[in-house]
């Protein structure tokens, strides 16, 4: 029994009422990528994030369910009727995200030199987005909740969070 399983009540055929395990919202692995490639003056920097096998509790589905606004009225009345049971927002949360791109410049170092008054060893200017995409069959905003911080046990119950922000930065670095 894993303490970051997801249970929830159930109920049999003839009546038999169960607590039955839907999910756990550990994944069963995660994985990275990561590359930096740099040709002469230029950088490219890429990081991918693959989580794989794992649940959320999708609340936001229940509620707008219950309140008749989900995007498909229909498929929302056999979720609350028909089943009868928390399943339908037990889901699949698995994700591939592109977590930054970064392309970067390397000025010459007499640019460098020019631009700061001839103390600069060297200068680059970098522009970088973070979390620009997100590849999931999730249903909800984002398949990386977490309502009540990072804690094991009780996160991965997504109640209507802001998903993570798109950022975009233009850096200069300077050496001097």
């Amino acid at each position: 029994m894993s303490p970051t399983q997801i249970v929830a009540n159930d109920t049999l055929p003839g009546g038999v009422g169960i607590i039955r395990k839907w999910g756990d919202t550990e994944p069963d692995f995660s994985i990275g990528f990561a590359n930096d490639v740099s040709v002469g003056n230029f950088r490219v920097y890429g990081l991918l994030d693959w989580r794989h096998g794992f649940k959320v509790v999708n609340l936001t589905e229940l509620i707008w369910d219950a309140g008749g606004n989900w995007k498909d009225p229909a498929a929302s009345g056999r979720r609350l009727t028909d089943l009868g049971t928390t399943a339908p927002y037990v889901q699949s949360a698995s994700f591939l995200k592109l977590r930054e791109v970064t392309i970067g410049y390397t000025l010459p170092r007499t640019w460098a030199n020019r631009a700061f008054g001839g103390r600069a060893n060297n200068a680059s200017i970098e522009l970088s987005g973070r979390n620009l995409v997100t590849w999931t069959n999730y249903e909800g905003l984002d398949p990386e909740v977490s309502n009540f911080g990072n804690q094991n046990v009780a996160r991965n119950q997504d109640v209507a969070p802001f998903p993570p922000s798109r950022s975009f930065f233009l850096t200069l670095n300077v050496n001097f």
